[in-house]
């Protein structure tokens, strides 16, 4: 079984986006991950990441619409 690809938090922005939701800035979205509001993970070196199939539920926990 193949291991989902996660992408960086930086990346996740922009991924919203192109999904289709509303802007969000990116200090928003790490102040949620620090708080646990968002389903990310730290990877082996420490830095946050997302998996894209979480994003309807991300967005969903940040309030953003469809637009």
């Amino acid at each position: 079984m193949k291991e989902t690809e996660r992408h960086p938090l930086t990346l996740l922005p922009r991924a919203l986006i192109e999904a289709g939701y509303e802007g969000i800035s990116y200090r928003r979205l790490y102040n949620a991950a620090l708080n646990a509001r968002i389903p990310v993970e730290r990877n082996a070196v420490g830095r946050w990441t997302f998996d894209p199939a979480d994003l309807p539920q991300i967005a969903e926990a940040m309030g953003l619409q469809l637009t």
